[in-house]
């Protein structure tokens, strides 16, 4: 199953759901139960086998900044504050 970001028209933050396809209906905003999520374009990951040189599928190892000083987070948006 997918899983589909979302940012809430009427309360503005973002948040995550899990999805069994696409055509499924948006659910209610989790923060201000509001049925005003619109889906957000997001990117997503890939897996490859084979040669392992250590690098990530965008040809390099650089990590942009993020490198060891990444903490991770809740697995998601819910409960971001964030005001974009």
């Amino acid at each position: 199953m997918p899983i589909y970001e979302y940012r809430c028209e009427e309360c503005g933050k973002r948040s995550t759901a899990l999805l069994p396809s696409y055509s499924s209906p948006d659910p209610v905003c989790p923060h201000c139960g509001k049925p005003a999520l619109r889906r957000l374009v997001s990117t997503f990951a890939t897996a490859r086998s084979g040669d392992d040189d250590g690098g990530d599928d965008f040809g390099g190892d650089d990590l942009g900044g993020a490198g060891d000083d990444f903490e991770g987070g809740d697995g998601g948006f819910d409960g971001g504050d964030d005001d974009f």
